[in-house]
């Protein structure tokens, strides 16, 4: 396997049929496909199944497969579940107990929801969480379209996913078009069903919240109240006292050194590790002293500052490096602290933002702001 194929998502037709082939699927050294047969004892690494109905599945929901993320692993909605788990696509097959869904720029590869084995003679192995970057995962389905299309393009079924692909190629090179499909999924709407007045009113947010605050705000609080709730916020922090100085998140370089497929918490502590070092404060819990001198602001004023978003779903930041006004939830001490440390870990994230939110997603974005306050707060090795 080489490095551009960390992923691999491949249909084999060698065995002679039109449209069912032996398809396997691997997330780097995961073989999310893999399945025993006790009757034979045998162990493969691909399911036998209908591959333009594995493919039809996978392009009537690819926006939401690409674009929304989870919100409950425990119990998601079955609306969710239809979108995002394997098992969910028609043909009878036995697929592979797998959902998909989105983190942001990385597309994460999760044990189903529910019983951990199948009774019967086949069941699949066991595997953990794998994440792909999303361009080699759209790469991947790419070929995977294409390998389908070729071997089935006379079948009815094959005729109707070439005619839908080239629908959805369309919307993807559309810069306008593929964003409003985009939104719609951060939302959790199929194309076209998300309410125009929702989807308008995000985009006119674009200048306040710029593109990427306002999908973050909708993988936050999905629905038909996204915008509300994204004005409530915006509102909240231009009537917060609350200013701090961001600036430090500058200071740091990003580590290269760190592989393509390092997790957010990997960058996360690197990150926070870095910044200890600019500080002079490699170990140990970090005091009020040293906290209000990364923020430029008084700990007692922070401490006692008005939480403007504490009856909101999220909080947010807004302006520059070195003067941003935030809306706060929280409003104990220690809550405080790792709340503006989160602050922090979005401005070392993503710089450029015009609007950071601070939410309980499950975007890497989300993600590394919880794993950069931990760390910077007190590293692990250190409690």
């Amino acid at each position: 396997m080489t490095a551009s194929r960390y992923f691999q998502f491949s249909a084999d037709f060698s065995e002679g049929s039109d449209d069912t082939a032996n398809i396997s699927l691997r997330v780097g050294k995961r073989v999310i496909s893999r399945i025993v047969d006790t009757e034979k004892q045998t162990v493969r690494d691909y399911f036998r199944a209908s591959s333009t109905g594995l493919a039809l599945w996978l392009a009537d929901n690819w926006w939401r497969l690409r674009w929304e993320t989870i919100r409950d692993f425990r119990f998601p909605s079955v609306d969710w579940r239809l979108r995002h788990e394997l098992n969910s696509a028609s043909g009878g097959a036995l697929w592979p107990p797998v959902m998909i869904f989105s983190a942001g720029d990385r597309i994460a590869f999760a044990r189903s929801v529910g019983k951990n084995s199948v009774g019967g003679p086949q069941s699949y192995f066991d595997f953990k969480v794998g994440m792909v970057a999303a361009h080699e995962y759209e790469s991947e389905f790419d070929r995977f379209f294409e390998d389908v299309i070729r071997n089935c393009a006379m079948m009815v079924d094959g005729r109707a996913l070439d005619t839908l692909l080239k629908q959805i190629a369309i919307e993807r090179q559309d810069p306008e078009l593929a964003a409003w499909r985009r939104l719609e999924a951060c939302l959790g709407f199929d194309p076209d069903a998300a309410p125009d007045e929702v989807v308008n009113k995000l985009v006119k947010l674009d200048d306040v919240a710029g593109e990427d605050g306002v999908e973050e705000a909708a993988h936050a609080q999905p629905g038909a109240r996204s915008a509300q709730y994204l004005s409530l916020v915006i509102e909240a922090t231009r009537e917060s006292e609350v200013k701090v100085d961001l600036s430090l998140a500058n200071s740091l370089s990003r580590d290269g050194s760190l592989p393509s497929y390092a997790s957010p918490w990997q960058m996360a502590e690197t990150a926070a590790r870095e910044l200890r070092s600019v500080i002079g404060v490699p170990r140990g819990l970090l005091k009020h002293e040293v906290f209000e001198n990364i923020f430029k602001a008084r700990w007692d004023d922070l401490k006692s500052a008005t939480a403007t978003a504490r009856k909101l779903p999220y909080g947010a930041r807004i302006g520059d490096e070195t003067k941003s006004r935030v809306a706060l939830r929280t409003s104990k001490p220690y809550d405080r602290r790792f709340e503006l440390a989160r602050l922090l870990g979005d401005a070392v994230w993503q710089k450029d933002a015009c609007l950071g939110i601070i939410s309980g997603a499950k975007t890497d974005r989300q993600k590394f702001q919880r794993a950069f306050a931990h760390a910077l707060l007190c590293p692990f090795d250190d409690l």
